[in-house]
């Protein structure tokens, strides 16, 4: 029979939907310290067990003892309840902050990619530009060389 700290393990687990390695691990190391507390957990609950009945020849006062066992026993088990409930809800807020992050880096990422797409743009643009400006020095020196040599042909005439 499974703990009831596996069961919540477990819940968890499908809660988070996330099965990575260090969760397994720690799962692993918890279920042998488990084991060995299960160990002496379950003598004592027998002993209990055992007081906790209540035979029809007992007195008022073993009665009442017993009474008073039965709480103790509840109140651990509300005890229980309550720690559990507590990881629970610890582990969703936990889930929910990192949920959190991960739309805050999506967002961030997606700003990025922008950026990214913009820069290459204006980086294209400005290779178009220097293409252009370098067609007009070169058509300005054609024309430069044109002109000089218009101006040798004269002289040498």
């Amino acid at each position: 029979m499974f703990s009831y700290q596996y069961w919540l393990r477990r819940l968890l687990l499908w809660l988070i939907d996330e099965q990575d390695q260090a969760v397994q691990q720690t799962a692993n190391e918890d279920e042998d310290e488990e084991d060995s507390i299960r160990h002496h957990t379950n003598r004592r609950r027998k002993h209990k067990e055992e007081e906790l009945k209540i035979d029809g020849d007992l007195t008022k006062e073993q009665i009442a003892e017993k009474f008073e066992l039965l709480k103790e026993a509840f109140d651990e088990l509300k005890d229980g309840m309550t720690r559990l409930e507590f990881e629970v809800e610890h582990l969703t807020d936990e889930k929910t902050e990192r949920e959190e992050v991960m739309k805050l880096q999506r967002a961030k990422l997606v700003k990025l990619i922008e950026l990214t797409k913009v820069l290459q743009h204006g980086k294209e643009g400005d290779k178009m530009i220097i293409m252009r400006q370098q067609e007009i020095i070169n058509t300005m020196a054609r024309e430069q060389d044109v002109k000089s040599g218009n101006v040798l042909i004269k002289e040498s005439n």
